[in-house]
């Protein structure tokens, strides 16, 4: 019987262990209203004029259920995410075209800083997971040992040196006119 109860806590303990962390009394790094979810599979930013995908690339968006399942694609260069976002099949999300790679500022305006595991509003952006995402920005200066581009990991909301996670993943992102 103790068993029983050692291994429901357990379970417990480690389960909530993944779960996202905020410090409320932080300022907000987004304003209220700033996302819209349209329910097509992208969420507007007011602020910046962006248009998100709602999905990690690779997983798929479901517009009865407003959700994204399945499993994230990992790309592990710098030149293998510049070319799946060359691929108009993913990067056309609804009947919107013309998705990229957003660059670091970008990628940055969606960070949850009050947040982290992950630093992102999950509102919004639910299936994000503990991971560093790819931007268009070019490591010019060698910041990134390991990479070509600049990515940030959504983790601890921190542009990062090295991928702990073995998975670098892609968000697109559209300026809309």
């Amino acid at each position: 019987m103790k068993l029983k109860y050692y291994v429901i806590a357990a379970l417990a303990v480690s389960s909530s262990s993944y779960a996202q962390t905020c410090v409320v009394n932080q300022p907000a790094s987004q304003d209220d209203g700033q996302f819209i979810d349209r329910q097509d599979g992208t969420i507007l930013d007011i602020d910046t004029n962006l248009l998100w995908a709602k999905c990690s690339l690779g997983e798929t968006y479901t517009a009865e259920t407003n959700l994204c399942s399945g499993v994230p694609t990992s790309y592990t260069t710098f030149q293998d995410a510049l070319v799946a976002t060359t691929d108009t099949t993913l990067t056309t999300i609804g009947s919107q075209t013309g998705f990229r790679l957003p660059n670091i500022k970008e990628l940055g305006s969606i960070v949850d800083y009050r947040c982290t595991q992950p630093a992102i509003n999950l509102s919004y952006f639910p299936t994000t997971i503990n991971a560093p995402y790819w931007t268009n920005t070019p490591d010019n200066n060698g910041i990134n040992s390991n990479h070509d581009g600049l990515i940030i990991d959504f983790t601890e909301a921190q542009e990062v040196t090295t991928n702990s996670s073995g998975m670098t993943l892609i968000r697109l992102v559209k300026e809309l006119n």
